[in-house]
C-alpha cells in the first residue's frame, strides 16, 4: 500500500515530468518513481506504476490524443514498468476514443507474450466487454480470427470469462462461436471445447440442448467438440453418445466411444 506521503511525492515528480521533460520528448518516465525505496523481488510494485500512469492521465486531461507517441513508446520502449503503465493509460483512454486507440491497442497485442496479451485483456478489454458487451464483442470476434494464434487464443479466454461474469451474454456468445463449428477449426478446437464445457457448468440444459441439436450429425468435428465437452452423466447423452459409437467413420466412433467411457464412469459415482 502507498503511504500518503509517496502518493503527494510521485503526484509532484508526475506533475514535474509532465512539465518539464514530456514537452521535450524525454520520455524516459523512471525518473518519477526510480527513488522509491521498497521493491517487489527486487522490483518497483505495480501499485506504483499504476498510481503515477493515473497521474499523468488527469495531466493529459482532455488533450490525451496528442500524447499518443509517447503512450506509444511505454509499451515499445520502456520495459515492463512502460508496458504496466500503458495498459492503465489505456483502459481508460481507449473507450473515449476507440477508433484512436485501437490501432496502438492492436500494435501492443501484436508483440504481446501471452502474459501480457491476458494484461491487456483482463485489465483493458473484460471492463469494457462488463459493461458493454454489444459494443466490444465484435473486436473479441475480430481477433478471434486473427492469424496469430495466441491472440485467438486469448479472445476466446475472454469471451469465457464474459459469459462467467456477465451469464445473461452465454446464449449469444456462444451461438457466435457454434456457428464456427461447420468450418475447420484446426488448432482452435481445444478453446472451442472449453467454451462449450463454461456453457455446461453454467447452464447445463442449454448444454443438453445444443447436444440434441447436433444428435443425427455425423460431421468429426462436431462430434469431437460434444463429446469433448462432456463433464457430467445425463442419460440423454449417453443415448446420443451410443448412437455416434455406431458409426463408419473412425473419428466419430474414437471420439464417442471415449465420451461413452467418461459417462459411464460418472454414471458409476452418480
Amino acid at each position: 500500500m502507498l503511504t500518503i506521503d509517496w502518493k503527494e511525492r510521485l503526484d509532484k515528480d508526475t506533475e514535474d515530468y509532465f512539465i518539464d521533460k514530456l514537452p521535450k520528448k524525454d520520455y524516459d518516465f523512471e525518473i518519477i518513481f526510480i527513488a522509491y525505496p521498497e521493491r517487489v523481488n527486487g522490483k518497483i510494485p505495480p501499485d506504483v506504476i499504476i498510481h503515477v500512469a493515473g497521474t499523468l492521465l488527469k495531466c493529459m486531461g482532455k488533450n490525451h490524443e496528442q500524447y499518443a507517441p509517447f503512450i506509444k513508446h511505454l509499451w515499445a520502449r520502456k520495459g515492463e514498468y512502460g508496458r504496466q503503465a500503458f495498459v492503465q493509460i489505456i483502459s481508460k483512454l481507449f473507450p473515449k476514443r476507440p477508433m484512436v486507440y485501437l490501432p496502438i491497442l492492436e500494435a501492443a497485442l501484436a508483440s504481446a507474450n501471452p502474459a501480457e496479451m491476458n494484461m491487456i485483456m483482463e485489465r483493458v478489454m473484460l471492463p469494457l466487454l462488463r459493461k458493454s458487451p454489444e459494443k466490444y464483442l465484435p473486436q473479441i470476434y475480430a481477433w478471434s480470427k486473427s492469424d496469430n494464434p495466441e491472440l485467438r487464443k486469448q479472445a476466446m479466454n475472454t469471451a469465457i470469462k464474459l459469459i462467467k461474469k456477465v451469464p445473461e451474454q452465454l446464449r449469444e456468445v456462444f451461438g457466435h462461436y457454434q456457428h464456427l463449428w461447420y468450418y475447420p477449426l484446426e488448432d482452435n478446437a481445444a478453446e472451442h471445447i472449453q467454451l462449450f464445457k463454461t456453457v455446461g457448468k453454467l447452464d447445463p440444459e442449454y448444454f443438453l440442448e445444443v447436444a440434441r441439436s447436433f444428435e443425427n450429425n455425423r460431421d468429426p468435428q462436431i462430434v469431437e467438440l460434444v463429446c469433448g465437452s462432456i463433464q457430467d452423466y445425463d442419460a440423454e447423452l449417453e443415448r446420443i453418445v451410443g448412437d455416434w459409437t455406431k458409426s463408419g467413420n473412425a473419428r466419430v466412433k474414437k471420439a464417442a466411444t471415449a465420451a461413452q467411457r467418461l459417462l459411464s464412469r460418472k454414471r458409476g459415482k452418480a
